[in-house]
């Protein structure tokens, strides 16, 4: 039997596996973790911030029955995006620091974000 097959699927897999890791830069990079600067940006919209204002960012789906949402901030922070449907304005969007204090992004003024 001739090896030249299996020789050949585990060049293609090397080839697969190579071009899928490519390190990507700029925009195209996923971001791990949301600045303070970017939040402060994103907060100035107060009410009329929208899931999609979040789509670039990683997260962590901790909902049951809702949609609940929780994203990394640099500092040790987190942003929690709850709501009932994602085609709807979510219903809460809170910045909780290190010490569990919320500011609710939606209501209060983004200066406040002084963690």
């Amino acid at each position: 039997m001739s090896k030249w097959p299996s020789n050949r699927l585990l060049l293609l897999l090397a080839i697969l596996l190579l071009t899928s890791c490519q390190t990507l830069h700029g925009e195209q990079a996923p971001k791990v973790s949301i600045t303070m600067d970017e939040l402060r940006a994103l907060a100035e919209k107060g009410g009329s911030l929208s899931w999609n204002d979040f789509k670039a960012y990683p997260y962590e789906d901790e909902g049951s029955g809702l949609y609940i949402r929780k994203y990394d901030v640099e500092g040790g922070n987190q942003l929690i995006i709850s709501g009932k449907s994602l085609d709807k304005k979510p219903d809460h969007i809170y910045v909780v620091n290190k010490d569990g204090e919320k500011i609710d992004l939606l209501k209060e003024n983004s200066k406040d974000l002084n963690f």
